[in-house]
């Protein structure tokens, strides 16, 4: 063949390709519409790999035509191909912001949303739209978080505009006042434009600011920044008794970072003032001296020991950590029969930190002869922390597994798991049919811990007689132990035992790797049911406690709803959102509303009701009576929710910080909440209106709840 005859061959070949491939893409797109959910995931790979507008478009058409959250979250994948091709990423990454606007699975709007922040050009201008528009909060949030991972010195104007921080008053699109921005809005935009702020800006910022986070992100950032003014702003948060103590032990940390053991004249001064030197403060500042290792400062807490007020005693045991000379420990060893509890499980802590072997008699002696239950689990957990998973001390241990109080046999049920001892299964099958719910979950989670065919045989036959988060636990934890797909399904559960109880082998890692994919996989393909929900979070439990503030700021208008045509107050929405989640709870339910201002009312003062038509009347009835008026006690609140023994789950609508009660410090109701919740496993679901309640995220956190944040 000549060359110009190959030359001519080439160039019909040239113009014959794109046409073939742009038949291929509508081929693709047609079969895709045609099959729906029934189309392999293999098909939108193809159509999204050929990256033209007519692949685009067709999975624009294809994502608002199939059904199942496994084929939108392809397809949503598909649509990052596009980026950066010159005329199909506009409407590909149009409708992935119409999906992170308006899509109502979580799941599918963080795909959408981190498929925007993989574009740094029109990805980043979708999501700035988004942030500027009406979308709800928890769209705009993460939409803000994607962009400050784009940002750059051309959006620090944007950013300042958000932070905003002489919090000035401002018009919403119809002309009206708006409500001030989400505190987390601010924070992130803050964090954008820190990068471009200068040294006197970010004083202004920490001497103005009323959002504790951005404080200490300031502060923070003035300290990794080695500016000169680093030491004089971290000193004077640290004496600002207004700050929380979160601000206040951040600055300590930056404070004595920068002067070393100079700072500890003003650390011990500060502990000893209580009423204005909050617990987590003081926490950290008997952990920085103890880093510091400064052999002047801790002879002299060595002769502190056991003197003073209960919480100077209790913060010389925490700063005096590391030292293990014998003066010091006897001293230690001591206060365990301090007359104030916070002292003896301080100096407990400590000695079990230590492994001191010498503490074990008097802690035994606790163990045999206090009446506190409290002192009882304080002395069982010492001694465990000593003793490790000793054979000895886990057959003792085994005694106190059906021990009279809640709190310690569930202790001892949780170490003899943990050390996987399997002479000890009969004691944890035995607690598995406890009278206490949160006896039987402790054994539940000992028996996956153990990893036993028989507990797996003891789980199968619970299963049936439990109901709520007690169900699902048991079958998250049979999937685990076996790989069977049969959910809260007693019936399946129990079928299959009988044909496969015989020859059944609890499963490997590998084996179960496999199966969660599948599970997954099925999980995503199938439709989703509606449940009931307190502020969009789902109600799983049958036993629930609802805890409501209705202290007088519950008067306030909240962002965005509204009560025919005027502003919803506060209260209102929470009343209106209660009595969904109550219309819609399953039935059974044990459930219960606490209505909490200046002191705390219950709707029902005898404990949990069986949710019923007469109790749901009853409840509907109750909620739709309450006014909102006085002071904010969380914590005598809290504390009653944890006195009801049928609760496994609470639920906290909440305005404002702690302002009265018998405990208004939020980290001590953090540390007090965490110690009554060490062993009862109570999920804490919080919801924050309107302010920056870093207490009700603590409290969701450290119980596995989640926690929101509302306007």
């Amino acid at each position: 063949m000549s060359a110009r005859r190959c030359r001519t061959v080439l160039a019909v070949l040239l113009a014959i390709g794109p046409v073939c491939a742009q038949d291929g893409v509508t081929a693709w797109v047609n079969e895709l519409l045609r099959n729906k959910d029934d189309a392999p995931l293999e098909l939108v790979q193809k159509i999204a790999a050929a990256r033209t507008r007519e692949a685009a478009l067709g999975l624009v058409e294809a994502f608002d035509q199939v059904g199942s959250l496994l084929m939108r979250r392809e397809i949503l994948r598909g649509f990052a191909q596009f980026t950066g091709v010159a005329d199909a990423e506009q409407p590909a990454l149009d409708k992935v912001a119409a999906i992170a606007g308006l899509a109502d699975h979580e799941e599918l709007r963080a795909e959408a949303l981190a498929t925007l922040g993989r574009s740094a050009t029109l990805g980043r201008s979708l999501l700035r739209k988004l942030v500027d528009s009406q979308a709800p909060d928890a769209v705009r949030e993460p939409a803000l978080a994607e962009h400050v991972k784009l940002a750059s010195a051309d959006d620090a104007d944007w950013y300042r505009f958000l932070w905003n921080l002489k919090q000035e008053q401002r018009k919403d699109p119809k002309g009206e006042i708006a409500a001030p921005e989400l505190p987390a809005i601010r924070l992130l935009a803050f964090q954008g434009v820190r990068p471009w702020l200068d040294e006197d800006e970010l004083v202004e910022a920490l001497k103005r600011e009323q959002n504790p986070k951005i404080r200490r992100a300031a502060l923070t950032f003035m300290a990794q920044q080695s500016m000169p003014k680093t030491a004089e702003m971290a000193e004077w948060v640290l004496d600002r008794v207004d700050f929380p103590g979160a601000d206040r032990a951040e600055a300590a940390q930056i404070y004595a970072d920068r002067v070393g053991p100079k700072a500890v004249n003003k650390f011990l001064d500060l502990m000893k003032k209580r009423d204005v030197t909050p617990e987590d403060l003081r926490e950290r500042m008997a952990a920085l001296i103890v880093a510091m290792r400064d052999d002047a400062t801790d002879k002299r807490l060595v002769k502190m020991l056991g003197k003073g007020k209960p919480h100077e005693k209790v913060f010389v045991l925490r700063a005096t950590e590391r030292i293990d000379d014998p003066k010091a420990l006897a001293a230690i060893r001591k206060q365990l029969g301090d007359e104030a509890l916070e002292v003896r499980r301080a100096a407990a802590e400590a000695l079990g930190k230590r492994r001191d072997r010498d503490a074990i008699a008097p802690l035994r002696e606790l163990l045999q002869k206090s009446k506190d239950p409290d002192d009882l689990r304080l002395a069982l957990e010492a001694i465990t922390a000593i003793e490790g998973t000793s054979s000895a001390w886990l057959k003792e241990l085994a005694g106190f597994a059906a021990h009279a109080d809640r709190e310690v046999r569930n202790a001892a049920i949780s170490v003899i798991g943990r050390a996987r001892d399997k002479r000890q299964l009969d004691v944890v099958l035995g607690a598995l049919a406890h009278d206490d719910w949160s006896t039987r979950f402790a054994a539940i989670e000992a028996l996956l811990a153990l990893r036993q065919k028989q507990g797996v045989a003891a789980l199968v036959e619970r299963i049936g007689k439990e109901h709520g988060r007690m169900r699902r636990r048991i079958a998250e934890v049979l999937w685990q132990l076996t790989a069977q797909p049969f959910e809260e399904d007693p019936a399946a559960w129990q079928g299959w035992w009988q044909a496969a109880g015989a020859t059944f082998e609890v499963v490997g890692e590998k084996e179960l790797d496999k199966a969660e994919r599948e599970r997954e996989r099925k999980r995503l393909a199938a439709r989703t049911t509606a449940t009931a929900k307190f502020f969009g979070i789902k109600v799983e439990s049958q036993r629930v406690i609802f805890v409501l503030d209705v202290s007088g700021s519950m008067l306030e208008s909240m962002y965005g709803r509204y009560v025919g045509k005027r502003g919803a107050a506060r209260i209102d929405v929470a009343k209106q959102e209660l009595k969904q989640a109550i219309e819609n709870l399953e039935p059974g339910t044990l459930f219960n509303v606490l209505a909490f201002a200046s002191s705390v009312e219950p709707w029902r003062k005898e404990g949990v009701a069986v949710f019923d038509p007469t109790t749901k009347a009853a409840a509907l009835e109750w909620v739709e009576r309450l006014g909102a008026n006085g002071a904010t006690n969380l914590y005598d609140t809290v504390k009653m929710a944890f006195g009801d023994p049928d609760v496994d789950t609470i639920f906290i609508m909440s305005d404002g910080e702690p302002t009265n009660g018998e405990v208004i410090d939020p980290h001590r109701i953090r540390t007090d909440v965490a110690f009554w919740n060490q062993h009862r496993k109570i999920k804490i679901h919080t919801i924050a209106i309107g302010g920056n309640l870093e207490v009700l995220e603590w409290l969701a956190k450290d119980s596995g709840g989640t926690y929101v944040q509302m306007r």
